[in-house]
């Protein structure tokens, strides 16, 4: 380590997660990649529901393994009094409470916000749900797919012909939820070094998703594009910005929309006659087509290679994972017990990421939590005992 290195950058920080599935558990691995001790609370009957997900296929594990990194389990029942006592007793050494509940759901269970600020002024509470805590869909279910829908975000994603598309990740869920809770509760991190005080952290799905499309809302709202598949200028209207399908298969993604880079690309294709072309029409797009179709994917990646046109093979995600980028950007998780997982992306200068270790298995460190949460060890043999605390 670094001599100047102050240590991991959230050091310090300790997280109560009560989430499940994608959302805040991606959330609380950034935040565990980072130095923050994080708690993971979960049902002794069958914890987070990622942890069964996929039947047969055995993929549960998997996905559980991913996003929960670097976290300690604490198996507790929040439904009985005695555990609902026992997370309110940990209140006094944590910052910071994540929870995915539909509204209402954390005050039925008597851990709603004005409850436990009372207790713990200093909490920042992060509630992450699909439509929000105030409006008309505020306690209806949903997915990625649903907020997406609901947003525009889908119903300008697709091809040409006006065929919708559904994203390979789940964009809603990562951005609308994961990413911008983070920037919320960090915001609130930082304000409350200044006041003293938590808050609410109020981070909604639908409305990430939206938020995605903020610069293309200027434009639609302006009556300057309009918001449909394979119509717009960054979704594939143009001959200078689309993908395009190669000999044998395979697919290359043309970003060229600065003039500069698309001669380059018509320098590199060897048709320069093109460069005015740019933002022609269908037969531009056709023409595009066949140039591309005359090569496999292999070659254009080979003959474009020296030439500055930001132009790149479409690869699988297995492809990418092992490819030379990934390694060298350090994205693959070396730790013995996660092989073929992916690493944390935050890199920061003076703070190194502390070593990454597997997913913990349920309730592996309930009574280690609790005894340094204040509990005597009576008491969490009592818990043990009542089928409250699962170990």
């Amino acid at each position: 380590m670094d001599a100047r290195s102050g240590g991991p950058a959230l050091s310090g920080l300790k997280i109560l997660d009560l989430s499940m599935n994608l959302p805040g558990p991606y959330l609380t691995w950034l935040l565990a990649c980072l130095g923050a001790e994080v708690v993971k609370v979960e049902n002794p009957d069958g914890g987070d529901y990622a942890r069964s997900i996929g039947g047969e296929d055995g993929l549960g594990p998997r996905y559980f393994a991913a996003v929960n990194r670097n976290k300690k389990s604490l198996a507790l029942n929040l439904k009985h009094p005695r555990g609902r006592a026992a997370l309110l007793r940990l209140l006094a050494s944590h910052d910071v409470l994540v929870e995915g509940f539909r509204p209402g759901a954390m005050e039925r269970l008597g851990l709603g916000f004005a409850e436990l600020s009372a207790r713990q002024p200093r909490l920042i509470q992060v509630s992450i749900t699909g439509y929000g805590h105030q409006g008309p869909n505020r306690l209806r279910a949903g997915h990625d797919i649903n907020y997406l829908a609901l947003a525009g975000v889908l119903g300008m994603t697709g091809t040409r012909a006006g065929e919708l598309a559904l994203p390979g990740v789940q964009m809603a869920d990562l951005f609308g939820g994961s990413l911008l809770a983070l920037a919320g509760l960090l915001a609130a991190v930082i304000q409350r070094g200044r006041t003293g005080r938590g808050q609410f952290v109020d981070a909604a799905m639908f409305d990430g998703s939206l938020s995605l499309a903020t610069m293309i809302q200027a434009g639609v709202a302006a009556g300057l594009e309009e918001p449909r598949p394979g119509g717009m200028t960054l979704n594939g209207r143009y001959p200078c910005y689309g993908l395009y399908r190669c000999l044998g298969g395979g697919w290359m993604s043309l970003g060229a929309l600065e003039p500069k880079f698309w001669a380059n690309f018509c320098e590199a294709a060897e048709r320069p006659d093109l460069i005015p072309a740019q933002f022609g029409g269908p037969e531009t797009i056709a023409e595009l087509k066949r140039i591309f179709a005359g090569r496999s994917r292999e070659d254009w990646t080979r003959i474009l290679a020296g030439h500055d046109c930001c132009c790149e093979p479409v690869l699988d995600l297995k492809e990418a994972a092992a490819s030379e980028l990934a390694r060298a950007r350090g994205m693959l998780d070396q730790a013995g017990g996660s092989p073929g997982l992916l690493a944390c992306p935050l890199k920061l200068s003076g703070s190194p990421n502390p070593a990454s270790t597997p997913a913990p298995v349920l309730g592996r460190h309930s009574r280690e939590v609790l005894l340094a949460g204040g509990l005597s060890a009576a008491e969490v043999d009592e818990l043990t005992d009542l089928g409250v605390l699962g170990t």
